[in-house]
């Protein structure tokens, strides 16, 4: 049983470091590509998306980060798969 639960872990540890990693890509390059036609940031786009896009409609829903010119709803997502990724292994 013991095992099971090390590869779900490891497996979902996987991919969350691929999200996250998607969302430094999603981040970092327009600031240094032109991502209208870049097919890296559509892709990454399109892999975040459905992850950022529950926690932006929740802060939205308690007014957070409304008048910031930040994205808060991405810091927050990354924040929160960051805080799994650490806590996964202790579980």
């Amino acid at each position: 049983m013991e095992t099971i639960f090390y590869i779900l872990a490891k497996s979902v540890q996987v991919f969350l470091d691929f999200i996250s990693l998607a969302m430094m890509i999603r981040w970092l390059l327009p600031i240094f590509a032109d991502v209208e036609e870049n097919q890296l940031f559509i892709v990454s786009v399109a892999t975040t998306e459905p992850i950022i896009a529950p926690v932006r409609l929740l802060l939205d829903k308690f007014g957070i980060g409304q008048d910031t010119p930040f994205d808060i709803g991405f810091m927050a997502t990354y924040m929160l798969i960051m805080l799994v990724d650490l806590f996964l292994p202790i579980i």
